[in-house]
């Protein structure tokens, strides 16, 4: 098993942080920091090898690969590119060490500056309920976030929420903004909404509607499973906020027949791209126990790794911990099935034979 990190990583913060404030210079603070974490981590460093679930700590790290790959690796010289590069990965490395150290300077500063996708994870993940204004007011505006911006808010209940998300509903082009703004009106106004209302703004929405209105919050067992892209959506970011307290057989089974299902849906690419993070923390924070048991069924057991093999690498590298955690038999019945050829897998891009390749130490 490889060492959970996680302590060491909130060790090591202030320190990084300091060198950030003490060094005049960022590209020289960012070069101390990239030769601070080879020191601490190796030259190469995922949250999968650290086996990190926490999405902050998660970008942290990737924060951090990514110095130690423009410090340390990249030799190009296209200065005027280098320099965007730096300033972003400088004010995204600050932002969640910040963030982490001092909560409350953190909110105050993110009101007098640019928005970055890393502050909506923390937003998310720190449940900072005060900056809900202020994503609010970011959405209406000219933003490339919107769909970030909305699986956000769904994880806070505030009253200007509802009209929110009605106006999102209402005005959006997106399939995926538009599932994701209809569950966050069922989260904040389930009791009170008007869905003959509803019906009305979208015709062509009409079965996806129903299905939302229909749609049991509390049982996920007990709704249907999603034909439709909206329906899936809807579904899965249900299942990735309340993950953890689905910790029954059949909530776990419920979830696992739809994931399994998704390879078979045609998403466009920045709508599958959240599709993917999704399905990579709902994984990353599934009861492993009932996990375990679903993975004894072969059938199941080559339709879940044939669907993590698909995932980008970035996700995937997020998952490698998710395999050391289901322990020893996991990995070699990932072995068998490979050896006896059952995977559907392509052998030249294989997150799995990857994988397996590098660890076949331990896999042996």
């Amino acid at each position: 098993m490889k060492k959970d990190n996680v302590s060491l990583l909130n060790l090591i913060v202030n320190d990084y942080f300091q060198i950030l404030n003490s060094t005049p210079s960022r590209c020289e603070a960012l070069k101390y920091i990239a030769d601070r974490a080879i020191e601490d981590f190796g030259g190469y460093i995922t949250s999968g090898s650290l086996n990190i679930t926490d999405e902050i700590l998660i970008n942290l790290v990737e924060l951090l690969d990514q110095t130690i790959y423009e410090f340390i690796e990249n030799n190009e010289n296209n200065y005027s590119i280098r320099d965007y590069i730096i300033d972003d990965l400088y004010s995204k490395i600050s932002l969640t060490f910040e963030a982490l150290t001092n909560t409350e300077r953190y909110i105050s500063n993110m009101q007098n500056r640019s928005l970055f996708l890393d502050d909506l994870l923390i937003v998310k993940n720190k449940n900072l309920i005060e900056l809900v204004p202020l994503l609010i007011s970011e959405s209406e505006g000219i933003t490339n976030f919107q769909k970030e911006i909305v699986k956000t808010l769904i994880y806070f209940q505030e009253e200007s929420l509802s009209e929110f998300f009605y106006n999102t509903f209402k005005n959006a082009t997106s399939g995926y903004i538009k599932a994701a703004s209809l569950l966050g009106l069922k989260y904040n106004n389930e009791k009170r909404l008007n869905w003959s209302l509803i019906k009305k703004i979208d015709n062509e929405l009409l079965g996806f509607i129903q299905f939302a209105e229909k749609f049991d919050l509390h049982k996920i067992y007990k709704n249907s499973l999603p034909s439709t892209k909206e329906e899936l959506t809807f579904s899965i970011l249900h299942a990735e906020k309340n993950i953890e307290q689905m910790n029954d057989i059949d909530s776990i089974g419920w979830i696992l027949s739809m994931l399994i299902y998704v390879p078979s849906f045609n998403f466009e690419s920045l709508w599958l791209h959240e599709i993917h993070s999704s399905i990579c923390s709902i994984l990353l924070n599934i009861d492993l126990n009932i996990l375990k048991k679903f993975l004894k069924d072969k059938s199941i057991f080559i339709k879940t790794i044939e669907l993590i093999d698909k995932l980008p690498a970035v996700i995937f590298n997020r998952l490698t911990g998710l395999f050391d955690s289901l322990g020893m038999e996991f990995l070699f019945d990932l072995n068998a099935t490979l050896e006896e050829k059952k995977l559907n897998i392509t052998n030249g891009n294989s997150n799995i034979l990857n994988y397996v390749y590098w660890n076949a130490s331990e896999i042996m």
